[in-house]
C-alpha cells in the first residue's frame, strides 16, 4: 500500500482550517497510508496533531521535528524517517512562504526520496497574501490551501462535508456525558484563552462580558474550553455567570470538546485554536481578534460568524507580544461592542427556530 506524505506546520487553528484540502486529500487517495509531517507542539498549550485529527481517516502515522530547527542531526533522522517509507507522492501544505525556503524545502524532500510534491506554490502571486477585490479582505488560509491542492480536483467550502472531523460515537458519549451538568438549556461556549499575549481580550473584559451575557440570558448554561493552564483563569471569569457551568479546559481533547461544542448555540472566544473548531463543528462564532495578522486571513470560515477586528495602523504586525503599541487593537474592542455582536448573532439565530432546536439531538 502507497505511503502519502502530507505536509502540515502548526498546531489546532492550523490543522483545522486544513480541514477541507484534508478531505480533499483523502479522497483523491482513498487507499494511501497518510504520513503527516508535521511540528512538535511549541507551546504547553498546543494539542499535538493525533488528538485533533484522530487516528485512521486524516492520518495513519505522525512525524514530528522541531519546528524551524537547523539542527544536522534532526534534519538527518528526518530525512531518513521519510526514506524508509519509500515515499514517493507528497503534499505540500505549508504557510505562505518567499521562493527561497519553497526551493529549501523542495531540494529537501528530493532527498527524501519524494519524487512528485503537489501543492508546491509556483506563480509569483502564490508566494504573498492575495487581496479579495470585492471584500478588501485578504485570502482566507482556508482558501489559500484548496488553491494548494486544486490539481487533485475542486474544493467546496461551502460543504459541510469538507468540515466533518468525523467524531466516534464513544467521542460524543463521552462529551454528552461531559455536559450533563447544563441539563438541557441553551448554552454558550466560551474560551478565553490564547497562546499569545498579543491576542489576548484581558480578565477584566471577560468578566464584564460575562456578567452582561448571564443578566441577558437569564437560565442559560456556559461551556468553558481551552488549555489545563486556563482552568483556573475561566473559572475566576465564569464566577458571576448565574446558570450551570461546565469548565472543559485540561479536562477533555480537541475532538472531545468539539463534540461538546456541537450543541453549543454560538461561541465566542479569541482568534484561537478553539474558535476555529467551533467553527468546524458548526456553531456560529462571535471572534474578538487582534490585528496581528491581516483581516480576513484566519477568520472563522462561513457566513453564521461575527468577526470583531479593529483595523489599527500597525495591523499586520505578526507580534506574539505587544507592549509598544499597547495592545490598542484588540483592547480597543468594548465589552458592548462584543455584546452588541453576541446578541445580533442570537437573534438572527433565533429567527430561524428555537435556539435549543438548532443543535443535533
Amino acid at each position: 500500500m502507497e505511503n502519502l506524505l502530507v505536509y502540515r506546520l502548526g498546531s489546532l487553528g492550523d490543522t483545522i482550517i486544513a480541514l477541507p484540502s484534508l478531505h480533499r486529500i483523502r479522497s483523491s487517495f482513498p487507499d494511501a497510508q497518510l504520513v503527516m509531517l508535521t511540528n512538535k507542539p511549541v507551546s504547553g498549550k498546543a494539542a499535538p496533531l493525533q488528538s485533533i485529527l484522530g487516528n485512521g481517516y486524516f492520518t495513519h502515522q505522525t512525524l514530528c521535528y522541531p519546528v524551524g530547527t537547523r539542527n544536522p542531526w534532526d534534519l538527518i533522522s528526518l530525512l531518513f524517517s521519510i526514506r524508509r517509507l519509500r515515499i514517493k507522492t507528497m503534499v505540500y501544505l505549508a504557510a505562505a512562504r518567499g521562493a527561497k525556503n519553497v526551493w529549501r524545502d523542495r531540494m529537501f524532500f528530493r532527498l527524501c526520496g519524494v519524487r512528485k510534491i503537489i501543492g508546491l506554490p509556483q506563480e509569483e502571486s502564490d508566494f504573498k497574501a492575495r487581496i479579495h477585490p470585492e471584500t478588501g479582505l485578504y485570502e482566507n488560509e482556508s482558501s489559500r490551501l484548496a488553491r494548494r491542492v486544486r490539481d487533485l480536483g475542486a474544493v467546496d467550502l461551502e460543504d459541510r462535508a469538507v468540515w466533518d472531523l468525523h467524531l466516534e460515537k464513544s467521542e460524543r458519549a463521552v462529551a454528552e456525558e461531559l455536559i450533563k451538568p447544563l441539563d438541557g438549556h441553551p448554552f454558550l461556549a466560551v474560551s478565553q484563552g490564547t497562546k499569545m499575549q498579543a491576542k489576548d481580550w484581558g480578565v477584566d473584559n471577560w468578566s464584564d462580558l460575562l456578567q452582561q451575557l448571564t443578566e441577558a440570558l437569564p437560565g442559560w448554561g456556559l461551556l468553558l474550553v481551552g488549555s489545563s493552564d486556563e482552568a483556573d483563569h475561566a473559572s475566576s471569569c465564569a464566577a458571576v455567570w448565574r446558570g450551570p457551568v461546565v469548565n472543559l479546559c485540561g479536562n477533555a481533547t480537541p475532538r472531545i470538546s468539539a463534540a461538546a461544542m456541537e450543541r453549543a448555540a454560538l461561541f465566542i472566544g479569541h482568534d484561537s485554536g478553539p474558535m476555529h473548531l467551533a467553527s468546524a463543528a458548526g456553531v456560529p462564532c462571535v471572534a474578538i481578534f487582534s490585528a496581528r495578522n491581516l483581516p480576513g486571513q484566519w477568520y472563522p470560515y462561513g457566513r453564521d460568524h461575527k468577526v470583531i477586528y479593529h483595523k489599527t495602523s500597525c495591523h499586520g504586525c505578526n507580534l506574539s507580544e505587544c507592549y509598544i503599541e499597547n495592545k490598542r487593537c484588540i483592547l480597543g474592542i468594548t465589552t458592548d461592542e462584543v455584546m452588541g455582536k453576541v446578541m445580533e448573532l442570537l437573534e438572527i439565530l433565533s429567527s430561524r427556530g428555537p435556539l435549543e432546536d438548532s443543535y443535533p439531538a
